[in-house]
Order: structure tokens, then C-alpha cells, then sequence
């Protein structure tokens, strides 16, 4: 079974007792205050926790007897049973899961009425069932909204880098940076031509891709490396190696991208001369499958031409990599891979997401002892067919002194 099944069959029995307690305190809420039939209002609401739940049973009783590319979510096209079961387990998913957050705080605070009664203000548990109602109602009306604008709109998102000593030349410089385009049966010609628009406003001196073309087999590889070899920078376009690329096929995206006119580094350096100065790109390969040693990264590095800007461009935002970028004066460290955390929580106001567990560099600009790391959020899909509060988005990057005003 190909590892998005096993990753939702994994999650599923914990999106499954969010949904029951989020499912039971709205039941509980909606008898409270009003005159209901308890177990109509039971039966409803238990009824849709399980709708929102098909997708993994689906899996579990199909999947056997529909292996492989006759699977409904392996088609190149989406299918019927996409909008019946997959997409709707997602935004359940994150309509679920944000509201347990909150209906949690509010019976904490409740059962601290219950323990401390010199607290306890009156017609608490009314208060308690309209505060779970309202949580409940707002995200059932903002998930599916803010779902539908990151997933299918293309943000353009412009970070001012500080670089001590930059010559002032350099303070023109325009870079627009991609990662994770993941061109695939969800990534199609209305997200790729809002993509295109946004690198074309963008007009950037020079078009830097960390990786991930498309997301799995070689289907959409030729579609992919067509829609890149459309666009065009005036210094020129820069790639390295994503897992996905890996995967699908490592050698035919990166000949398909040169032969667009595009340079593919693998471990590799390009200096490029702009108005008298050098800006240097290093394509470093650190992905799942093939992880650059530390001492070949050093070796590398070691190696790099003088240049008055030194880019390290990598698809996951590796410490190993940052580390050695800083010991060697590079400049800025550029990755994707992380797709922003795709699904992203924020309860109270802090960020939760499971692409925090595995790099503390997901999304936006980090600092690192004047080292800036900018991981971009991408703009394709992996896993589930949704992004949530992680939009896909073009970076334009320029630079500045940090003299200047």
C-alpha cells in the first residue's frame, strides 16, 4: 500500500476521537439549549462525524481489491469519489481539530466551576454550550474558506534581506524563488497559470526552484518540465534535486529542465556576473534518498569560487547544511520541502503543525547568527489534497544594507 494510505490509516483513529468529543460537546451543546430530541440530536451529529470519516473505510474495504493505478486517489483525474470521501475528510479534518482545541479550554474551564463553586458564575453550563456552539460554527465556516484560497490561489511574497558590506549594486538584484511545485492530479492548469502569473509580476532578475517538480511517478514529469522551460529570468533559471524528483525520475527532470534551459545543480556551482559582481548559487542535494555527507558538503563548500553573494539553494532546510553555509560566508540559505506545514493549526495563537517535528525551519525567514534561511511555502500538495493556513506562494527576495533606511 503506497505510503499517503498508510498515512491516513495511521491518523485516522485520532481524527476519529477528536471528531466523537467534538461531535458529543456539540450534541450536548444543542440540548441545552433548545427543546431537541436528545437522541435525534445525538444521531445527527454522529452521523456526520462518521460522513467525515469515510475516507479511511474506503480505503481499508476498496483498496484490496482496486490496488495500484485503478485506485480512485491514484488516477491522473479526479474522480467522483474524491469529492464524496477525500476532500471532505480533509477540511474535516482541520475543521475537527482546530474546534477540540477550543472546546477543550472551554470544559477545563468549566470543570474548575464544577471543583471551585465560589467561581462558578450562573447559567454557566448555558455559557459553556453557547461558547462551544459559537467555536464549532466559526471554523465550520472559515476552514472550507480559508482551505479553498491557500490551496488554489498563489500568494507572491517578498522578504528584504539584510546583507552586511553588500555592494550597492546588489540592492537591485530581484531573485523569485519556487519550491514544491508538485505538478500532479491536483496541481493543474488553473493553479499552474495562476503560478505563472504570479513569476511573471514578479520579474525577477534571476529564478531559483529547490526541488520537488512533481509528486509521485512520471506521469505529469513532461507536463511539469514544460510549464518551467515557459519561464525565464534575464540571469538565468537554477534547480537541485527534490525527494519527489528523486522518486519519480531523477534523471529525466534533470535533463528535461536543462534542456529548457534550465541548470540543474547537483552538488554543484554556478557564478553568475551581474554589474561588475559575482553572485554565486550552490546546488546542494539533501533529500530522504541521497543526503550529502558532511564531509563532502564541507569539501564543496571549501571549494566555492569568491563571490560578493553566496547562495546555498537546498530542497529540505537541513541544519547540517545551514551549519556548514555559515562556517563557509554564505550569504542566505534557500529551501522548500516543508510546503509551510501544508496544515496548519494555530490554537490560541500558536502554530501547530506535524512538519514541525521533523525541522524546526518550515516556513518564512529564520536568523541564524546573521545567516537568514528562507524556507518558502511551495505551491503543490502532498498527502492531503488541501492546504490550510499555509498558502502556496511565489518568495521575491531583495536585498539591502543594513545601513540603508
Amino acid at each position: 500500500m503506497p505510503w499517503p494510505l498508510r498515512m491516513i490509516l495511521r491518523v485516522a483513529p485520532f481524527v476519529a476521537i477528536a471528531g466523537l468529543y467534538v461531535g458529543w460537546r456539540v450534541s450536548r451543546s444543542l440540548i441545552t439549549l433548545f427543546a431537541v430530541t436528545a437522541w435525534k440530536v445525538r444521531l445527527a451529529v454522529f452521523l456526520v462525524v462518521i460522513l467525515l470519516n469515510l475516507l479511511p473505510l474506503v480505503i481499508l474495504t476498496t483498496y484490496d481489491r482496486n490496488p495500484g493505478e485503478t485506485f480512485f486517489l491514484s488516477q491522473t483525474q479526479l474522480q467522483t469519489a474524491d469529492f464524496l470521501f477525500n476532500f471532505p475528510y480533509w477540511i474535516g479534518l482541520a475543521i475537527v481539530i482546530e474546534a477540540f482545541f477550543y472546546i477543550l479550554a472551554i470544559d477545563i474551564v468549566a470543570t474548575l466551576f464544577r471543583i471551585i463553586p465560589a467561581i462558578r458564575p450562573q447559567n454557566w453550563q448555558k455559557w459553556q454550550s453557547i461558547l462551544t456552539l459559537c467555536a464549532t460554527g466559526f471554523f465550520i465556516i472559515y476552514v472550507p474558506l480559508r482551505v479553498y484560497f491557500d490551496t488554489y490561489h498563489v500568494r507572491q511574497d517578498t522578504m528584504k534581506i539584510e546583507i552586511a558590506n553588500l555592494p550597492p549594486a546588489l540592492e537591485n538584484l530581484r531573485l523569485g524563488f519556487i519550491s514544491d511545485v508538485q505538478v500532479d492530479r491536483y496541481t493543474q492548469q488553473t493553479k499552474l497559470s495562476r503560478l505563472d502569473a504570479e513569476l511573471a509580476e514578479v520579474n525577477a532578475d534571476l529564478l531559483l526552484f529547490s526541488g520537488d517538480l512533481v509528486t509521485s511517478g512520471q506521469r505529469f514529469i513532461d507536463q511539469g518540465v514544460n510549464f518551467l522551460g515557459q519561464t525565464s529570468a534575464p540571469l538565468g533559471q537554477i534547480a537541485c534535486m527534490g525527494d519527489h524528483d528523486h522518486w519519480a525520475n531523477p534523471h529525466k527532470i534533470a535533463n528535461g529542465l536543462k534542456h529548457q534551459n534550465w541548470s540543474f545543480l547537483q552538488d554543484q556551482h554556478q557564478l553568475i556576473n551581474y554589474e561588475g559582481h559575482k553572485i554565486l548559487v550552490t546546488g546542494i542535494t539533501y533529500i530522504y534518498s541521497r543526503r550529502i555527507p558532511g564531509h563532502r558538503l564541507r569539501q564543496l563548500m571549501e571549494s566555492a569560487p569568491d563571490a560578493d553573494l553566496k547562495i546555498a539553494l537546498v530542497h529540505q532546510p537541513s541544519e547540517l547544511v545551514i551549519n556548514t553555509a555559515k562556517k563557509y560566508g554564505y550569504h542566505i540559505v534557500l529551501a522548500g520541502h516543508t510546503h509551510g506545514g501544508q496544515i496548519v493549526f494555530r490554537p490560541f495563537g500558536f502554530s501547530l503543525t506535524a512538519t514541525q517535528f521533523e525541522n524546526r525551519f518550515y516556513s518564512g525567514c529564520y536568523e541564524t547568527d546573521n545567516l537568514p534561511v528562507i524556507v518558502t511555502n511551495g505551491v503543490g500538495l502532498t498527502l492531503a489534497p488541501i492546504r490550510y493556513q499555509a498558502p502556496a506562494e511565489v518568495t521575491v527576495i531583495e536585498f539591502q544594507n543594513p545601513a540603508a533606511e
